[in-house]
């Protein structure tokens, strides 16, 4: 039997509440606390059990530079960690299994032609935007309220989830179907932008690989899960495993 490569796609929250345009951002409490530090240190643990020989993370591929220049100044200790789960996860997980780099994969790039399904929605009042507003609001307090009264164990499980994936991957499902049969802006975003982006991270993560023995963990934002997953899988160039069997 011949040995693939195997992959572990680990869906996150971004726990430093960035203002980085994303349509739905959950608001979490700072991670810098003891018993959330305990936790995390927990959630490596479990991770380390993967073995990955290499962590690849939700960095434009443009900023590979800064992000190992920051990994190196973290590893000699002049870096001080920020919330953001890349530092609090890839950071101390790559440390931990003695990692010398870490490989950013993702692509964010405006594309001419894609239109702006907000702005969109504003000047033709999309009664379909508005229910994925709802639905988006609704999945985000539902998330808020799961962080607070869990384990980040226990959150990281949760956003893992397979119904949880499902219901994130049905917000683009939804939008896929703004605009008319003329001018179908839901279907051009859907495609030409979301597939498209997480498209190319699954193109830069096959060619991280260098061998067969490569255990590849990547830590991406929980909404990327139903469509990554689905690539790897049907690549059948992989052995992908899942969070359930770790954490």
């Amino acid at each position: 039997m011949n040995r693939k490569p195997t992959i572990l796609v680990l869906g996150t929250d971004h726990l430093d509440n960035p203002n980085n345009g994303d349509m739905f951002m959950t608001q979490t409490e700072d991670i810098h606390s003891e018993h959330r530090q305990r936790e995390i240190k927990q959630v490596i643990d479990c991770l380390k059990e993967f073995r990955p020989t290499k962590v690849a993370l939700e960095v434009l591929t443009e900023n590979q530079s800064k992000l190992n220049a920051d990994y190196m100044s973290f590893l000699n200790g002049e870096f001080k960690l920020t919330s953001n789960e890349r530092h609090q996860i890839g950071f101390q997980l790559a440390k931990n299994m003695n990692h010398k780099e870490l490989f950013a994969v993702d692509w964010n790039d405006s594309i001419e032609g894609v239109p702006d399904l907000e702005c969109w929605a504003g000047k033709n009042n999309s009664a379909i935007f508005s229910e994925v507003i709802e639905k988006g609001k609704k999945i985000t307090l539902e998330s808020e309220d799961y962080f607070k009264n869990h384990t980040m164990q226990e959150f990281l499980l949760w956003l893992n989830d397979k119904e949880n994936m499902k219901a994130n991957h049905e917000i683009y499902t939804k939008l896929a179907l703004m605009g008319s049969k003329s001018n179908p802006v839901g279907s051009m975003w859907t495609a030409q932008y979301w597939y498209y982006r997480n498209m190319i991270v699954y193109k830069n993560l096959v060619e991280l690989i260098t061998s067969k023995d490569d255990n590849i963990l990547v830590l991406y934002g929980a909404g990327h899960l139903y469509l990554l997953n689905q690539f790897l899988k049907e690549s059948n160039i992989f052995i992908v495993e899942t969070v359930q069997d770790y954490l």
